[in-house]
């Protein structure tokens, strides 16, 4: 079977197994862009025009990590405990395709609640934003990125261990992760490790091309997000195939 066909048919197969939790994902994740674009702001008084700017791509850019290494993680370890994934390696097909199929499918997901949670932030904030057109190419590299650490995540953890890591990863993101604020906000050691992991590089990504004119897209920010969807890609599925 070739890898085109394969991957066609793994996309719909990943599709109607999750048929009961897409739609409802769908709906999940724009309500999160929603309560973050609508519900920060009553957090703040006043609001200068880069605090707008930065809860207006904060909420997609949340809303994209949060699919990759919350949902994926806790979803894959279901999987893997339901035996699903053992029954994916009985068949005839590269593992890097299934790979790519489920992460087309997770793309369907957050692509809605991405693109409610900006049009919601133009009409609250009342902003006119100068969207670049490296957002398509920036959100598939977030949500890759993002997807392949979450599937290193249940690949390489215990599947509890994993569920429990991604609870954790929700307090992280929202509370102590430079996406709704500015990183200079932290103090300096989790300044330094976020400078290594790839949310504030996300964050970066998102800002600088659905704000473009406030802020720069910087090639560090790019190439660090490619090593980690690199390393975590390859991590996922050395890790499928070793096992299968």
């Amino acid at each position: 079977m070739s890898a085109l066909r394969s991957y066609r048919l793994l996309v719909t197969w990943q599709a109607r197994r999750m048929k009961m939790f897409l739609p409802l994902g769908i709906v999940v994740q724009a309500l999160f862009s929603f309560g973050i674009v609508a519900g920060y702001p009553l957090l703040f008084p006043a609001m200068d025009r880069t605090t707008i700017l930065y809860l207006a791509s904060g909420g997609p850019a949340v809303s994209l990590i949060t699919v990759g290494l919350v949902a994926v993680p806790q979803l894959v370890s279901q999987a893997r405990t339901e035996g699903t994934l053992d029954y994916m390696r009985t068949l005839p097909i590269l593992r890097v395709v299934y790979l790519l199929a489920d992460m087309t499918v997770w793309l369907v997901v957050v692509v809605p609640g991405v693109a409610f949670a900006v049009v919601v932030a133009a009409i609250r904030f009342g902003l006119d934003l100068h969207v670049s057109p490296l957002v398509v190419p920036a959100v598939l590299l977030v949500v890759l990125t993002a997807t392949s650490v979450g599937y290193a995540m249940a690949s390489l953890l215990p599947p509890l261990v994993a569920q429990m890591a991604s609870q954790i990863l929700v307090v992280f993101i929202l509370m102590f992760s430079p996406l709704n604020f500015p990183a200079d906000r932290l103090p300096d050691w989790l300044a330094a490790i976020h400078r290594v992991l790839p949310i504030q590089a996300m964050g970066e990504v998102m800002r600088g091309t659905l704000a473009p004119d406030a802020f720069p897209l910087t090639l560090g920010a790019v190439a660090l997000l490619a090593a980690w969807c690199v390393a975590t890609f390859a991590a996922s599925s050395l890790v499928l195939t070793r096992r299968a």
